[in-house]
């Protein structure tokens, strides 16, 4: 067993108590709870600097975080009509938050004292091994290696100490400046691949039993490049969707995935007695890296030769070789784009199915045509061409929300707030999580 980072090798209680949590009360318990130790707030009304240094979190405190916020937990059912439900289904693999189609464009970053890491989970396939880390008569201890197993297998390092992100505007708004990314404090930061879900929901938008017409409404209401499909009847006239209004649709339903990501670690910071809170306090070109000189994530972004402003402004592609969007620089053109997209579906979602007669569901599922896929191509070629980018309005790679874990001040809501602002389980923390470290709330 490895030796975890101020735990000396051992699992602490608070740990067995975590994952014991009754769910209704941790939902009953969640509230921003802003202020950790080492902090300053500065106000007449609300002012107070906190007397304790910051405590940064355990590799277990952040692993258990990680794996809520977005753990492997086995083979999703797929109960649905294979013929004309399965067939959507990006992947076959669970995992603890849900994903439209379940696409799982949406990975975890997180930053620290130590360093900056990726938590790339997405590829895995659910073996034992990995997965299924609740099955019953599975000990406290046997659960907490897992986890650790998980995250230490998925976590990549992209560089060491605290991500270089800004300490307020421009890049991070002034409210959120006071306490965002400080000593001893932990941040995650879900981004979603755009594109993934956008392919696979071309697939269905134009397949034989919808056949959207898809539009560009800033060139004149034009057939965004289904022509030859309109002459072939393979979508139909009077059924119109804008290339706008699908954008929208895309954005919308996967940046939800961000924030089930960090409604997840919201419950087990309540379950854990860790304090933090959700926000949207960034601007996401400055946290994924692209305004020097912040490194931010290190994302790779690149400059369309047209776009919809004049000079056109860059965009995130992703990371050279970890996380890289299907489009091009990654790809020449869409067309190698949406055939890699293909190949990573067919390799994905056939695999580890959990029905009894796993050969018999594959066997019924409809398969995607050739003409199926030219349309899709069309389109996709047809935004590229246009607009120099795909997505034509969205970014490829997208961040909108973050999650903050840290100790609490407990004296700062005991001097401001009535009791019942923080739980019990906040003021034993120390006790439960770090035995061996002076606890800061002795004397107090």
């Amino acid at each position: 067993m490895k030796e975890y980072h101020s735990s000396g090798g051992k699992i602490p209680e608070g740990a067995y108590r975590a994952l014991e949590y009754p769910l209704y009360k941790a939902i009953g318990d969640r509230r921003s709870r802003r202020f950790g130790l080492g902090m300053t707030l500065e106000s007449e009304a609300l002012g107070f600097s906190s007397p304790r240094e910051p405590v940064p979190l355990s590799e277990i405190e952040e692993a258990l975080l990680i794996w809520a916020a977005t753990g492997l937990t086995g083979s999703q059912l797929g109960d649905l009509p294979p013929r004309v439900g399965l067939g959507l289904l990006v992947q076959s693999t669970g995992r603890t938050w849900p994903s439209s189609c379940n696409n799982q464009g949406t990975e975890l970053f997180y930053t620290n004292d130590r360093g900056t890491y990726m938590v790339k989970i997405r590829d895995l396939y659910p073996e034992e091994k990995v997965a299924l880390l609740f099955k019953e008569g599975m000990s406290p201890e046997e659960k907490v290696e897992k986890i650790l197993e998980v995250v230490d297998r998925c976590r990549v390092k992209l560089y060491d100490g605290r991500a270089d992100l800004p300490k307020g505007m421009p890049g991070l708004f002034d409210f959120n400046a006071w306490n965002t990314n400080k000593p001893g404090t932990t941040l995650f930061i879900p981004v979603t691949s755009v594109t993934i879900e956008y392919i696979n929901l071309l697939f269905l938008f134009t397949s034989s039993r919808y056949g959207f017409l898809i539009v560009d409404e800033l060139h004149g209401g034009r057939p965004a490049g289904m022509e030859e499909a309109l002459k072939k009847g393979l979508v139909r006239r009077d059924l119109v969707l804008s290339l706008f209004e699908l954008e929208m649709r895309v954005l919308t339903m996967l940046v939800v995935e961000q924030a089930f990501m960090c409604q997840n670690i919201n419950l087990a910071l309540q379950a854990m007695g860790l304090g933090g809170w959700t926000f949207t306090g960034f601007v996401a070109r400055f946290l994924l890296g692209g305004v020097p000189p912040y490194k931010g994530l290190g994302f790779r972004f690149i400059t369309p030769k047209k776009g919809l402003t004049d000079p056109p402004q860059s965009i995130p592609v992703g990371i050279d070789g970890l996380y890289q969007a299907y489009c091009p620089p990654y790809y020449k053109s869409m067309d190698e784009a949406v055939d890699a997209f293909l190949e990573h579906k067919n390799q994905r979602a056939g695999a580890a199915m959990c029905y009894l007669a796993p050969d018999d569901v594959r066997g019924e599922m409809k398969k995607v045509t050739p003409e199926r896929v030219e349309v899709v191509k069309s389109v996709c070629n047809y935004i590229y061409e246009t607009y120099g980018r795909f997505p034509a309005f969205v970014d490829p790679m997208y961040s909108r929300l973050t999650a903050q874990a840290h100790h609490l001040e407990l004296e700062f809501y005991d001097k401001y707030y009535p009791p019942g602002s923080y739980t019990d389980l906040h003021r034993q923390h120390f006790t439960l999580w770090h035995p061996e470290l002076e606890n800061p709330f002795k004397d107090y």
